[in-house]
């Protein structure tokens, strides 16, 4: 366990970015932080709640967030959840679960899972498509692939729905 407690510049209100001026009152976070050797760390963090004096502001009092350690509702430090999004882009659900407990990490596959972040959609549809079809299992399952030329970026992969009959015998 590590107590610390926030005491520097007042923050910036979140939504009309405006310094605070007056404390409201403070309160203590827990974070899970990434271990130390074979031992789990837990920051009990204390920070402060601010009065947000900007008059057309809807927002009246804000808590502070730390640069670099915290970000709002979360309960993990922000190096704690980037070893566990690296762990859930190479490793997925159940390995990186496997991995976390070796490494002594509390994350189980759903938060792993959770941590991911869906891929951009393009703004543009694809102006030249390519199609090309492949064998998932040749002579068994096959697939439909959609490539936007230009960009040579895969559009979307389609499963046949058309089983090639096996042969007889």
């Amino acid at each position: 366990m590590v107590g610390v407690v926030s005491t520097g510049r007042p923050g910036r209100c979140p939504d009309c970015r405006r310094r605070a001026s007056r404390v409201h009152s403070s309160y203590q976070r827990r974070l899970a932080e990434r271990p130390v050797g074979p031992r789990q760390v837990v920051v009990r963090l204390t920070v402060r709640r601010f009065f947000c004096d900007g008059k057309s502001c809807p927002r009246k009092t804000f808590a502070e967030q730390i640069d670099g350690l915290t970000k709002r509702y979360r309960r993990s430090s922000v190096a704690l959840k980037s070893w566990l999004k690296t762990i859930a882009e190479q490793l997925g659900g159940r390995a990186g679960e496997r991995l976390c407990r070796q490494l002594r990490l509390t994350a189980g596959r759903t938060r792993l899972l959770g941590l991911l972040e869906a891929p951009t959609v393009q703004d543009r549809a694809p102006r030249v498509l390519g199609v090309d079809e492949f064998a998932f299992r040749r002579g068994r399952t096959y697939g439909t692939i959609l490539v936007d030329v230009e960009t040579a970026r895969v559009v979307d992969v389609l499963p046949n729905a058309h089983r090639r009959p096996s042969p007889p015998g």
